[in-house]
């Protein structure tokens, strides 16, 4: 017979059911809210991309405008001024340079085009009569034209829609002296934004925002900075496997590999393509050997050093990482992409802390740091109250001063020392 509790009326078996199901109640009424708040923040994507941009560019751009300040005589504004007008320049140059040199070679394979066509056509019957397929009913030659046929529509649509492509093209540029714009007026005034963001956080909680600054500086940073790695030892192999071999178009099939490399998770294995494509094309007896060596370098990067370059920035299991590109892909296209993986690790970052009281090595204040393990071991960590502001003999006063900053002075009145023989 079950043990009824006086005065209730529900026993023990009954308590768990009705815990359980408001337990499922609650965590269902908490998807529908999130699902609600999506929907609520989807109508203003276009915005919070724009914002999300700009900070994004204004947090690649500090460290440049930091050493400006540190080791000029400039003051911060003219410091950061320097910063943007050095960056800009740098990326007119690249821009200039990177479009004329692709210019310049997709006119020589246009050009070339109809020779590199019956090159193509005759390595493929050399398949064809090689492995027997015709006896199947495959014909590679058949199948490349249809290939070429359907990448000249596409090329036509195209064209067709170039005053569509042209309007989208104005509004990017709009978009992007916005980015601009935004994000050097926030790091002009970041230090006093960040002072208004940690004064409207109560006290008690300052602690978990100083992590959300090292968790957003260390995921962002580390993951930009190990992206542009791996890109540029990409463009690096490309070259050295294409002037070992005499593959042309060396430039071109380069930087399609270095952008396919940006992308997260998936990158590896498409920068492979175009180099691959390219010295089947070109050089075809040299193709297996060029294959080999792209494909194990790859593996090496991919296995050794993109881990390694990953580890302190993130901390993540693989696992992870993958979500956080679908959900990133789901929730924002293309940027989510991206940048899910930063997101993701600076929630896994929070999850670890309310769980389990970890937090990663690189994720502690610089003096807290162990020196024995790595960034990015999971490091055990409690909090602890050092300070009373209610003590009757601390008087604490906080005020603001012009430059944004919150100030706070600590008085301590001395007790009366007890005279000799009281106690």
């Amino acid at each position: 017979m079950a043990e009824i509790e006086i005065g209730t009326g529900i026993g023990a078996r009954e308590r768990r059911w009705l815990l359980a199901f408001l337990i499922l109640g609650s965590a269902y009424f908490a998807v529908l809210l999130l699902q609600m708040a999506v929907v609520f923040l989807g109508g203003f994507s276009q915005i919070i991309l724009v914002v999300f941009l700009a900070w994004l560019l204004a947090f690649v751009i500090s460290p440049v405008a930091r050493f400006l300040d540190e080791h000029l005589p400039l003051s911060w504004p003219l410091a950061v001024g320097v910063a943007y007008l050095l960056a800009l320049v740098a990326l007119g140059f690249v821009l200039f340079s990177a479009g004329t040199a692709i210019t310049h070679e997709v006119t020589q394979v246009t050009e070339e085009f109809p020779q590199t066509a019956r090159t193509i056509e005759s390595t493929l019957k050399g398949y064809q009569d090689s492995l027997g397929l015709s006896r199947l009913g495959i014909n590679l030659v058949e199948l490349f034209h249809t290939a070429q046929g359907q990448v000249g529509n596409l090329a036509g649509a195209i064209f067709d829609q170039a005053e569509v492509i042209a309007g989208a093209t104005l509004a990017t540029l709009g978009s992007l002296a916005l980015i601009l714009i935004l994000s050097l007026y926030m790091l002009m005034d970041s230090e006093r934004i960040l002072a208004k963001i940690n004064r409207a956080v109560p006290k008690r909680y300052s602690d978990e925002m100083a992590l959300l600054e090292r968790s957003i500086a260390r995921a962002f940073g580390g993951f930009l900075r190990a992206q542009i790695i791996l890109a540029a030892i990409q463009a690096l192999l490309v070259a050295f496997v294409g002037t070992l071999f005499g593959i042309p178009y060396l430039f071109l099939v380069g930087t399609l590999s270095s952008l396919a490399m940006l992308i997260p998770f998936f990158g590896p294995p498409l920068a492979l393509i175009p180099p691959i494509v390219a010295a089947w094309i070109y050089t075809p007896e040299w193709f297996l050997p060029a294959t080999i060596i792209l494909v194990a370098v790859q593996a090496v990067i991919v296995n050794w050093l993109q881990p390694r370059l990953m580890q302190g920035a993130l901390g993540m299991h693989p696992i992870l990482v993958l979500v956080g590109l679908l959900v990133g892909a789901q929730v924002a296209g293309v940027w989510g992409a991206l940048f899910g993986i930063p997101v993701i690790a600076v929630l896994n970052v929070f999850l670890n802390l309310a769980l389990w009281s970890e937090l990663p090595n690189a994720a502690l204040p610089e003096a807290e740091r162990l020196d024995d393990v790595d960034e990015g071991t999971m490091v055990k960590v409690a909090k602890a109250q050092v300070s009373d502001e209610t003590h009757p003999h601390i008087h604490v006063h906080k005020s603001v001063r012009a430059d944004g900053e919150e100030q706070v002075d600590i008085t301590v009145d001395d007790e009366d020392e007890p005279e000799d023989g009281e106690r």
